[in-house]
C-alpha cells in the first residue's frame, strides 16, 4: 500500500458482517481514489472480502473455529473456542491492530469488534451495527450473562459509540435512542435487504413451496435431518408439497431412509420426494429459494431476517447448542409475528409448515408486518454514499 493514500481498515465479526462490509467498500472505491482498505475479520476466513469486487487488503490471523462466531451463544462453544486456540488468535488480531495506521476505519458488528478496533487508534470512525435493535427488548430487569450486549446497546457499547464519527443503525427507532443518549446515529436503511431480488425455480409451479433454511455452520446438517422429518409427517398424512434447501455444503446427502432420488429438472439439483413431498437440493441460489417460496422453515440468524423481510412468514426451532432458546426469544421480540418458534418436534413442526402455508391471515400479517421491520433495499447504497461523502470531506467528529 502506498503510503500516500488514505487508509480505511474494515473490521467485521462474522460472516455476514464481513459481506456487509465488502459490499459497502465494492460501492465506495470507485468513489474514493485517493483511499486504500484493508480488511480484518475477526471471524472464520474472511471470503466474503476476496470475493468481493472491489479488492481489501486481508490481514491478521483467519481461522473457522468450532463455534463459527457464536461463540458465546452457549457455554459449550466458548469451552470449544478456547481448546482450539481462540484466546491466541484474538491476541494476534489485537497486536495486528495495535501495530496498523489507519486514517479511519468502518466497523462492522457489535461490541467486540467495536472495542477491537478501539485499539487501531483511527483518528476517524464509523460503525455499522447491524445486529442489536431496540426492538429486542424485553423489559427483563435480568438478562443472561452471555447475553448481556446480545439484547440491548449498553453502556460500554454506548460509550464506544459516542466516540464514533457517525453509526448506521439497523432500524430508526435504535437510531433515534441513540441520540437521545448523545450517539450521532441515522438509519439510512438495513443492508440486509439489499442482493435478493432471485428469479423463482418453479420445478413445480402447481404446489406450495417451503424454502428450507438450514444455514451454513456445523450444524447445518443436524437442523437439516429435522426440517426432513417434518416434512416427512406431512408426506404421511397426504399433503402435497415442494420444499428447495438453501445448500452450503459441497454436495446434498444421499436420500435418508423412507426417501426415494428422484430426475432434477434443469432448475434444480438432486431431487428426493416421499409420496407427495419433493426436496430440491440448491446450492449458491439463496436469493432463488426465496423467490420461489410461499413459506420458510429456518435454522438460521440473518437468513431468517431476510426472509421475514420479504414479507415471508417463517417457522423456526431451538437446535443445542445453538442457535437455541433465548437466541430465538430475542429473534421473535425483533421480528414478530411473521416469525413463529416451536418445540423442536415433528408433529410441532410439521404443523407449523402447515399454518404458514394456508392460514390466510398469518400470511397477510407476515407480508404487512415483516418488511416494515426491516425494510426495503438501498441501505447498502445509502450508507456507501453517505461514507464517501464523509471521507471526501474535513471530519466532523
Amino acid at each position: 500500500m502506498s503510503r500516500a493514500a488514505h487508509r480505511l481498515w474494515l473490521v467485521s465479526n462474522g460472516h455476514a458482517e464481513d459481506a456487509l462490509a465488502a459490499a459497502l467498500w465494492a460501492r465506495a472505491a470507485a468513489r474514493l481514489p485517493a483511499w486504500r482498505a484493508t480488511a480484518l475479520p475477526l471471524v472464520g476466513d474472511g471470503r466474503a472480502y476476496a470475493a468481493a469486487d472491489a479488492a481489501a487488503d486481508l490481514v491478521g490471523p483467519r481461522r473457522n473455529l468450532p463455534a463459527g462466531g457464536l461463540t458465546m451463544h452457549h457455554p459449550i462453544l466458548l469451552w470449544r473456542d478456547l481448546r482450539s486456540g481462540i484466546l491466541a488468535q484474538t491476541a494476534s488480531q489485537l497486536r495486528v491492530l495495535r501495530q496498523g495506521e489507519a486514517d479511519a476505519v468502518l466497523v462492522v458488528g457489535d461490541v467486540f469488534a467495536q472495542a477491537m478496533a478501539a485499539a487501531l487508534g483511527a483518528p476517524r470512525r464509523f460503525v455499522l451495527q447491524p445486529l442489536v435493535s431496540v426492538r429486542m427488548a424485553d423489559g427483563r430487569r435480568r438478562v443472561a450473562w452471555n447475553r448481556v450486549f446480545m439484547e440491548g446497546i449498553r453502556g460500554p457499547e454506548r460509550r464506544l459509540l459516542s466516540r464514533a464519527e457517525v453509526v448506521y443503525t439497523r432500524d430508526e427507532p435504535t437510531a433515534a435512542w441513540l441520540r437521545q443518549r448523545g450517539v450521532r446515529a441515522t438509519y439510512l436503511g438495513n443492508p440486509i435487504m439489499d442482493g435478493l431480488r432471485g428469479r423463482r425455480l418453479d420445478p413445480w409451479p402447481d404446489l406450495p413451496t417451503v424454502a428450507l433454511l438450514p444455514g451454513s455452520r456445523a450444524y447445518a446438517t443436524e437442523a437439516v435431518g429435522v426440517m426432513l422429518e417434518a416434512l416427512a409427517v406431512l408426506a404421511d398424512r397426504g399433503r402435497e408439497l415442494a420444499a428447495a434447501v438453501a445448500w452450503t455444503q459441497a454436495a446434498a446427502p444421499p436420500p435418508r431412509a423412507g426417501w426415494k432420488a428422484e430426475h432434477a429438472s434443469g432448475a434444480v439439483g438432486p431431487v428426493w420426494r416421499r409420496a407427495g413431498v419433493r426436496v430440491a437440493w440448491v446450492r449458491g441460489r439463496f436469493q432463488d429459494v426465496l423467490a420461489t417460496a410461499d413459506a420458510v422453515l429456518g435454522a438460521t440468524g440473518t437468513a431468517q431476517e431476510q426472509a421475514v423481510g420479504l414479507g415471508l412468514p417463517v417457522v423456526t426451532f431451538a437446535s443445542w447448542p445453538a442457535p437455541g432458546h433465548a437466541f430465538l426469544a430475542n429473534q421473535a421480540r425483533l421480528l414478530g409475528p411473521s416469525l413463529e418458534v416451536v418445540a423442536r418436534e415433528s408433529a410441532a413442526i410439521a404443523a407449523a409448515v402447515a399454518r404458514a402455508l394456508d392460514d390466510p391471515e398469518r400470511r397477510a400479517i407476515a407480508r404487512r408486518d415483516g418488511p416494515a421491520r426491516l425494510g426495503g433495499p438501498g441501505g447498502t447504497a445509502a450508507i456507501a454514499a453517505d461514507l464517501v461523502a464523509r471521507l471526501a470531506g474535513p471530519s466532523t467528529a
